[in-house]
C-alpha cells in the first residue's frame, strides 16, 4: 500500500497514523477470537470531523475500504476487518464535549466521547441521559454504542453529525436545519433513525446530540433472590408498568456469587469509599448505609451478602424525594416478594455509586468471557427462561470436562425481554484485555496459556446458541457481522436496506460485510 500512510500523515499528523503490524492487530480485533479476521494495513486515529471527511476522502481515491472502530468493547466484529487492505479509523480522539444546554435538555458530543466522560460531564448540572449506556461505558465510546444499538435506548438521540461516503458531512433532526440547535429530533424523515444500529455501514457518526432530563433527588433502592429463572422472568412480566424502575438488573447463581469478587467489585470499593466520605449518595437506613461501607470485599457482618443467592433481582426507582421513590419501589416490593424474597440492596448502591466498570470482561481468574444476547416480547420471558436454560443442560457433561461456566445478564425494557447468557473458559487473555485491566491484573493474566480445545467448543456452542435463538424469533443488538440478518427480514425490507446501502455507499466501502451488505 504505497504512500498510503503519508497521505493519512499529512491528515491528522504521523503519530497519529499506526502502520506497525503488531499494532495494527491489537486494533483489528475485538474481545473475542476470530479465526478470519483480516488485519488493517494502518490505523488512523482522527481529532475533528474535517479529518475524518478528509480521510474518507483520501482512502477513496485509493480505493480503499474503511472500518470504524469506536473504544473496542465489541464482540461481534463491528469493527473486525472483513478484507484485506483497509484502514481503521479510530474515533477516540473526537471526545469533545461540545455542548451541554440544561433548558433545551440536550448535550453535544464528539462521537469518540466515553460514556463516563458523558456522565462526568452531566453532573454539575443535575442532568442524566434519557437511556441507560452499556456497562462498559469507562471506554466504550457513543459513535460505537448508537451505532451497536442501545435496547430501548434509540429514542434519546436527538440528533448525528455524519460523514457519507463521499466525504460529504451532514447533520440529522433539527440540526440539519440550517443554523438551528439539535433540540429536537422529529423535523421531517427520521434521517436519526437511518444511521443508528447500522454498525457503521451508512456512514460515520462522528458527533450525537443526545436528550436529557433533570435527574430526580430521590432514590431507592432493592434487590431480592429467587430459587428459579422462571421466577426472576414471571416477575419481570408483573413489573412491566412499573416505568419509574430506571434499573432492572437480573443475575444468575454464577454471576450473583462472583459479583462481590468480579465485575461489581469496583463499583462495591467506590461504594464503600462513598459511605465512609459521608456523602448523602447512599441516602436510605443507617444499616444499609454501614453494609455498603462493608460491601468492598463482599462481607456484611461476616458473612458475604449474596451467600445463598441462586437468581437475583436489583432495582433502582427515582421519584421527586427519597420518600416517593421509596413508596414507588415498595409497590414493586409487594410484586417481587410473591415469588422471591428481600436481600441487601448492597449491589444496586454500588451501580448507582460506580456507573460503569469493564472488568466483568474477564473472570476472576483471568477466564474468557463472551456473551450473546437476545431481545423478545416480555410476554415470552418464562418460555425463553426455560428453553435457553435446556439449551446448557444438553451440553453440561462436555462443558464441565472442558471447564467452560455458563452465566445470564437478563433485564426488560418497554415490552422487551433482554436475556444475555455468556461463557467463561480458561485460555489465553488477549493484548486488548491486559490494556483495559490494571497493572497487577494485567501482569498476573498476561501468562495464561491458550486453551483449543474449550475455545473451539465454546465458539462452536455460542454459534449454536445464536441459532438456537434465531429458530425461535430472536432479536439482537450488536448484529454487526455475528447475526443473521438478511434470514430475518422479508425480502422487500432486505432490498431496501441494500438499496439504502447503494445510495449512501455506491462502492461499498463502509465496514464490509457488518450486517451482510
Amino acid at each position: 500500500m504505497p504512500n498510503i500512510s503519508d497521505t493519512f500523515a499529512a491528515i491528522v499528523g504521523a503519530s497519529h497514523v499506526i502502520t506497525d503490524p503488531a499494532e495494527c492487530r491489537v486494533y483489528s480485533n475485538d474481545i473475542f477470537f476470530w479465526d478470519d479476521a483480516h488485519i488493517a494495513d494502518v490505523v488512523v486515529q482522527p481529532a475533528t470531523t474535517d479529518e475524518v471527511s478528509r480521510i474518507v476522502s483520501a482512502a477513496k481515491d485509493l480505493g480503499v475500504n474503511i472500518y470504524i472502530r469506536g473504544g473496542g468493547m465489541s464482540y461481534t466484529k463491528g469493527y473486525v476487518p472483513a478484507v484485506k487492505g483497509a484502514v481503521l479509523i479510530d474515533l477516540r480522539r473526537l471526545d469533545e464535549v461540545v455542548t451541554v444546554n440544561p433548558v433545551d435538555r440536550y448535550i453535544v458530543v464528539g462521537a469518540g466521547a466515553t460514556w463516563e466522560k458523558v456522565s462526568q460531564a452531566l453532573k454539575p448540572h443535575g442532568l442524566k441521559l434519557v437511556f441507560g449506556a452499556p456497562f462498559s461505558g469507562l471506554y466504550s465510546t457513543v459513535g460505537g454504542a448508537l451505532s451497536q444499538n442501545v435496547p430501548s435506548g434509540m429514542k434519546g438521540i436527538l440528533g448525528l453529525e455524519v460523514v457519507r461516503a463521499d466525504g460529504t458531512v451532514v447533520r440529522t433532526g433539527s440540526w440539519s436545519r440550517k443554523g438551528a440547535a439539535p433540540f429536537y429530533r422529529d423535523y421531517g424523515p427520521d434521517l436519526t433513525g437511518l444511521f443508528t444500529g447500522d454498525t457503521g455501514v451508512f456512514g460515520i457518526k462522528t458527533a450525537a446530540a443526545l436528550q436529557l432530563y433533570a435527574k430526580p433527588e430521590g432514590m431507592a433502592h432493592a434487590s431480592f433472590a429467587f430459587e428459579t429463572y422462571e421466577d426472576m422472568a414471571a416477575t419481570m412480566i408483573d413489573l412491566s408498568h412499573f416505568d419509574y424502575l430506571y434499573r432492572r438488573v437480573g443475575l444468575d447463581p454464577f454471576k450473583s456469587q462472583n459479583s462481590v469478587k468480579v465485575g461489581f467489585k469496583e463499583a462495591l470499593k467506590t461504594l464503600g469509599d462513598v459511605s465512609t466520605s459521608g456523602s448523602s449518595l447512599l441516602g436510605g437506613l443507617k444499616d444499609t448505609v454501614k453494609m455498603a461501607a462493608q460491601g468492598a470485599s463482599g462481607m456484611v457482618g461476616g458473612a458475604n451478602f449474596m451467600e445463598g443467592v441462586k437468581w437475583s433481582l436489583h432495582l433502582s426507582a427515582e421519584g421527586l424525594d427519597d420518600a416517593m421513590a421509596e413508596a414507588g419501589m415498595a409497590k414493586a416490593r409487594v410484586v417481587c416478594l410473591k415469588r422471591g424474597r428481600e436481600i441487601a440492596n448492597v449491589l444496586p448502591r454500588a451501580m448507582e455509586a460506580r456507573g460503569y466498570s469493564v472488568r466483568g470482561f474477564l473472570g476472576g481468574q483471568g477466564q474468557r468471557w463472551v456473551p450473546t444476547n437476545s431481545i423478545w416480547p416480555l410476554s415470552r420471558a418464562v418460555e425463553i427462561a426455560t428453553a435457553v436454560q435446556g439449551f446448557f443442560a444438553q451440553r453440561k457433561p462436555e462443558m464441565q470436562r472442558l471447564g467452560i461456566q455458563e452465566s445470564y445478564m437478563t433485564n426488560w425494557g418497554h415490552g422487551y425481554f433482554q436475556c444475555e447468557p455468556s461463557f467463561y473458559w480458561a485460555d489465553e487473555v488477549s493484548e486488548l484485555h491486559l490494556r483495559h485491566l490494571s497493572k497487577d491484573e494485567a501482569d498476573k493474566f498476561r501468562g495464561l496459556k491458550p486453551n483449543l480445545d474449550a475455545r473451539t467448543f465454546a465458539k462452536q456452542m455460542r454459534n449454536d446458541l445464536r441459532d438456537f435463538m434465531f429458530q425461535r424469533g430472536a432479536l439482537h443488538v450488536q448484529l454487526a457481522k455475528f447475526y443473521p440478518y438478511e434470514d430475518a427480514l422479508a425480502p422487500e425490507t432486505w432490498r431496501l436496506l441494500r438499496e439504502i446501502k447503494t445510495a449512501l455507499d455506491p462502492e461499498h466501502r463502509f465496514n464490509p460485510q457488518n450486517l451482510g451488505l
